[in-house]
């Protein structure tokens, strides 16, 4: 068994043989690349003379099957067919469109992440700021069940448009706007991956009430319909106030990863348990790559507003010193 870097080697070293006479004397390479949450990438570069725009082919992807028992052969014909279904492309082997901004408008796509933990990433991006999440506006390229290619708008492409940030967010809120949100309880969740059975209600869709007194595990999941970065769907405003009708109160949005939000109303769990499941959560169970943030935010419905959840309760507390109430930690000693 190979490990990682023999594999890429390998791949680099093999893939012209499934490559067709156009590629023959294409340049080969490996580069890595700073992605979010400062992941180091591996990609594959398949470089003709001439090439207008040049894919980058996800390594890890193809070692992840190779790690499941593909064979070599099978995983650097994979590296060959993407690069070659590329060409095949219109939309991606001709990107000339993307500086068209009225060409592209509706694809534009929103993913949320961590700006604390993105500073270097997000140097060139064009996002807005919204509590402890930063909005990263990009263009979806081309979409199947398998995968999606996007690219990030960064400043110069928004100097190309000639558009405002604010002309690009709220755009971009319109085009997300059309894949349907999808709010529903997680017990119908679990029952329905444990058992196979039962109904996975979305709540939004005015039929259906929710009851956290009653329910065993009062949380609610936040996505959309493909569950496929859908964490950004609480930047629909009219969405929330839905989400706050239902909700009944004030709530506290859990950052569960790129893909979806849990909700949970107040005075259920203590701010602290929340963080530090959260944080539990993303070093356990979610991949790096998915990982959105450990702040928890609080959600106040009058406001329309997000807030980290954490200062904000130590804002709020008060405590009782020589019979006198004191906000936070009290008076600082003398």
């Amino acid at each position: 068994m190979m490990n990682r870097n023999e594999f890429f080697n390998y791949i680099a070293e093999n893939v012209r043989m499934y490559l067709p006479s156009s590629f023959e004397d294409a340049q080969v390479l490996i580069e890595e690349s700073i992605k979010e949450n400062g992941r180091k990438v591996p990609a594959l570069l398949i470089i003709r003379q001439g090439d207008s725009s040049i894919p980058r082919i996800p390594l890890e992807e193809i070692y992840s099957d190779y790690m499941a028992g593909n064979s070599l052969n099978a995983c650097v014909r994979k590296a060959a067919d993407l690069r070659v279904a590329y060409d095949n492309s219109e939309c991606l082997s001709d990107l000339g469109y993307v500086k068209d901004y009225e060409k592209i408008k509706d694809k534009l796509m929103i993913k949320l992440c961590d700006p604390e933990l993105n500073q270097e990433w997000l140097t060139d991006k064009v996002y807005t700021l919204h509590g402890d999440f930063a909005a990263v506006y990009y263009v979806k390229i081309f979409e199947n069940e398998e995968q999606t290619f996007s690219m990030p708008v960064n400043k110069q492409l928004m100097e190309d448009w000639k558009v405002t940030i604010k002309q690009i967010h709220e755009d971009a809120l319109l085009s997300e706007r059309a894949k349907q949100a999808f709010l529903f309880e997680i017990d119908d969740y679990i029952c329905w991956i444990t058992t196979g059975n039962g109904i996975i209600r979305n709540l939004l869709d005015g039929k259906t009430e929710w009851h956290p007194e009653i329910a065993e595990t009062p949380l609610l999941c936040l996505t959309n319909s493909s569950m496929k970065n859908g964490a950004s769907m609480i930047l629909q405003e009219d969405l929330m106030k839905q989400v706050g009708e239902i909700i009944g109160s004030d709530f506290y949005v859990l950052p569960s990863s790129i893909h979806e939000t849990l909700l949970v109303p107040i005075g259920i769990m203590d701010v602290s348990g929340l963080f530090q499941m959260v944080k539990d959560v993303n070093e356990t169970e979610v991949d790096l790559s998915d990982q959105l943030s450990n702040k928890v935010q609080y959600y106040d419905r009058a406001k329309g507003i997000f807030e980290n959840a954490e200062r904000r309760n130590k804002a709020t507390s008060f405590i009782i010193m020589n019979g006198e109430f004191y906000m936070g930690q009290g008076p600082a000693a003398a």
